[in-house]
């Protein structure tokens, strides 16, 4: 799964790594804690049109009731992506790619014994891209109100240096399936599955941390730092 990441980039940066025509994110502070209910950078695709924006991590059906009180995934696993109610429809018309400086995990060590952090990054640096739906929607009770997006990142079995880590992990896009993610149109969204699939495990680098990432509160650079929890 993916409960945690890094969100450093510049929009700036974003846009260029992505190749981006149209930025509607106002520059902000690096976050090393990013948690989930928060704003985070996405890159969508409309009529054409390759778009970086802010949107609300924790996925929000459109057919939902209410806010309060409904589940609001923030992980949907790709194998049953294209079927689940929950997150169908917006597998085969609204994906997205959320971009992501590095996410966290933490190893099951066994009874007893805390959980170790480890940071996930790619080795160069660069930002990673977390493939991702996304749905609109509005409060049935209040006509007026703004419309709110929301997102899930897509999750897969651990593979590579994930696999001692957590049995799950990211899908991260290759660059050759940014386009294809993000502007596939419904009769070609099943194809991504295999593609997705196809894929070998990507390059990463997993650095034991210590605890204080647990707390959503501590926010900067020293959660970087190599630690241990022993």
């Amino acid at each position: 799964m993916c409960g945690r990441y890094l969100s450093l980039s510049s929009p700036a940066d974003l846009a260029e790594r992505f190749e981006v025509a149209t930025v509607k994110l106002d520059g902000s502070a690096p976050r090393y804690n990013v948690a989930p209910s928060t704003q985070v950078p996405a890159v969508l695709e409309h009529d054409g049109d390759r778009r970086l924006g802010p949107i609300r991590w924790g996925f929000v059906p459109r057919w939902a009731k209410q806010l309060k009180g409904s589940p609001q995934p923030i992980n949907a696993r790709v194998e049953t992506v294209a079927t689940n109610r929950m997150f169908s429809t917006a597998f085969k018309r609204q994906r997205c790619i959320l971009p992501a400086d590095g996410f966290y995990e933490w190893l099951d060590r066994g009874e007893g014994r805390k959980k170790q952090p480890f940071h996930i990054a790619d080795p160069d640096g660069e930002p990673l891209a977390f493939a991702g739906i996304w749905s609109v929607w509005r409060d049935p009770s209040e006509q007026d109100a703004d419309p709110l997006s929301t997102a899930a990142i897509i999750t897969t079995a651990a593979d590579g240096e994930m696999e001692r880590i957590h049995h799950r992990m990211p899908v991260i896009l290759p660059a050759g399936l940014w386009a294809d993610w993000l502007g596939a149109d419904e009769d070609d969204a099943p194809h991504l599955l295999a593609a997705i699939q196809a894929l070998g495990a990507p390059r990463l680098v997993a650095t034991e941390i210590s605890d204080r990432v647990n707390n959503v509160r501590n926010d900067g650079p020293e959660l970087l730092e190599p630690g241990s929890v022993d």
